[in-house]
């Protein structure tokens, strides 16, 4: 919390009693106008990482936050990515609470985010760092556990022809006058990403005591692997 913008809004977040309260007086400050609502995102998942268990009032406003201000979900995008690049440096603590956060954000129906935010993990099968590993797989058993198999192939499908969902990306710049521009395109190309979030499923998750007979978690688990692996075959 290096600003007083951030300050202020971590002591509207904190002090709330519910979402909707911490919503309402986030819009009434005016912090939540383009621009000024990315400092939001970032404090709501500071925050998120540092409570002792995962807490859903921060996915539900972060999902209100990005109903409100689409640009949001690009600020959302960014502030995961930067984590990714810290995740040896976080306690398991932190990681489970990031990874749980974006377990509801990508599985919410209002899709803040697509599985493609998972494109900037590095994954290395054969020396993957055991942060990466812990969060990918609490991320998927939360994501397995709390979904139907036909929400998780729409999921693991994002970005093929099995998938009707437009890709918008946002390109900012502090130095214009507040509009920022959008390019979209048809859909993203996720090819390399499946294909490694196959071979981590078969290689980590296949072995989980979560993964038994008639379970969500083995229904998901199976349809996201034959997801991946059908997506790239007709690709």
């Amino acid at each position: 919390m290096n600003t007083d913008a951030r300050r202020s809004i971590f002591c509207i977040v904190m002090g709330s009693s519910d979402c909707n309260d911490a919503f309402e007086k986030l819009v009434r400050q005016g912090m939540l106008k383009p621009k000024a609502e990315r400092d939001v995102i970032r404090v709501i998942i500071q925050c998120c990482g540092e409570e002792k268990a995962f807490n859903p009032f921060y996915a539900y406003l972060a999902m209100r936050v990005c109903e409100f201000q689409q640009k949001s979900k690009f600020t959302l995008m960014l502030t995961f990515w930067d984590a990714f690049k810290q995740l040896e440096s976080f306690s398991v603590r932190k990681i489970a609470n990031l990874a749980k956060l974006l377990a509801h954000l990508i599985g919410s129906a209002n899709k803040c985010l697509t599985i493609g935010v998972l494109k900037r993990v590095e994954f290395s099968p054969s020396d993957m760092p055991e942060s990466v590993v812990v969060f990918l797989s609490i991320f998927m058993s939360v994501l397995f556990e709390s979904s139907e198999v036909e929400h998780i192939r729409k999921i693991f499908a994002h970005g093929t022809s099995n998938s009707s969902i437009p890709v918008k990306h946002h390109v900012d710049s502090d130095e214009d006058d507040g509009n920022d521009k959008v390019q979209t395109t048809k859909k993203e190309d996720l090819s390399d990403l499946r294909e490694s979030l196959s071979v981590f499923l078969l290689q980590y998750l296949k072995s989980s005591p979560k993964n038994v007979e008639g379970s969500a978690f083995r229904s998901n688990l199976l349809a996201a692997i034959e997801t991946c692996d059908e997506a790239n075959t007709d690709s």
